[in-house]
């Protein structure tokens, strides 16, 4: 499940949210995707090395988002 899925089942979980949920569930899916860019970078390296594979993964999506 990506992190927008995820997120779009989240708020039709229920009509209201207070800020403090909505705020959660927003974090929350910023992380899923953040974690899901690094996860995909890492699968297009040719050879990952895994230290350094995920110090790079960790640099593209800094420098990309």
């Amino acid at each position: 499940m990506t992190a927008i899925e995820w997120y779009f089942k989240q708020m039709q979980s229920k009509e209201h949210f207070t800020q403090d949920e909505f705020d959660g569930i927003y974090e929350q899916a910023k992380e899923m995707e953040k974690q899901q860019i690094i996860d995909a970078h890492l699968c297009g390296l040719i050879y990952p090395l895994e230290s350094e594979a995920s110090k790079q993964a960790e640099q593209y999506y800094n420098e990309t988002f």
